[in-house]
C-alpha cells in the first residue's frame, strides 16, 4: 500500500499542476515617477533623463505583485481638448541674483517659447525649445537683468502663463 500511495501521490501532484487554468499575460504601461530631471539637445539629438529615487507603479491583483523596473514611460494618455497642458510651472528661486530656473511639467510632447519681459513689455530674453512630455527644468540667466520685477511669458502651443520673476 505504501509503494502504491508513493507512485500516486507525485502522479496527482503533477496532474493538479497540469489542470489550473491558464491566466492571460498582463500588459504593463511604464511609468516612473523621479524627484528631478532635465533634457538637451547634444548634436540635434535630444537627450532626456530622471535622477533622484525613482518611485515604480506596481500592478498587482492581491496576490502577485509585478513592477516595471526603471524606465521612461513609452506612452501618454490622451489629454481632452482644450485641456491643461502644462502642471506645476513654478520659477525659483525668486528673487534672484544670477541665475533662475523654470520649472514645469509637460503632459505631450509641445512647442514652448520663455520670453522674459520688463516692465515695459520688452521682451529681454527670447528661447524657443522642442520639448518631450516630462519634467522640464530651463536654467534662466537673470545677471545682466537691472535689479526689478520681470514678466516670464510660457508659452505651450496655443497655451501662455505667466509669473513674475524678481531680481536683486
Amino acid at each position: 500500500m505504501t509503494s502504491y500511495s508513493s507512485k500516486c501521490i507525485p502522479a496527482l501532484v503533477v496532474l493538479a499542476l497540469l489542470c489550473t487554468t491558464a491566466r492571460a499575460q498582463l500588459i504593463l504601461n511604464r511609468q516612473v515617477t523621479a524627484s528631478n530631471g532635465g533634457s538637451g539637445v547634444v548634436n540635434a539629438i535630444r537627450l532626456q533623463y530622471t535622477i533622484g529615487e525613482s518611485v515604480v507603479t506596481p500592478v498587482t491583483d492581491g496576490r502577485l505583485l509585478l513592477t516595471q523596473g526603471f524606465q521612461q514611460p513609452e506612452e501618454l494618455p490622451a489629454l481632452p481638448p482644450g485641456a491643461n497642458p502644462v502642471r506645476n510651472y513654478i520659477i525659483f528661486p525668486n528673487p534672484a541674483i544670477t541665475n533662475a530656473k523654470v520649472q514645469f511639467d509637460l503632459l505631450r510632447n509641445a512647442t514652448v517659447t520663455i520670453q522674459v519681459l520688463n516692465p515695459a513689455g520688452q521682451t529681454l530674453y527670447h528661447q524657443f525649445l522642442e520639448m518631450g512630455a516630462g519634467k522640464t527644468t530651463v536654467l534662466l540667466p537673470v545677471n545682466h537683468f537691472a535689479a526689478g520685477i520681470y514678466t516670464v511669458v510660457l508659452k505651450v502651443n496655443a497655451s501662455i502663463y505667466f509669473e513674475k520673476l524678481i531680481v536683486q
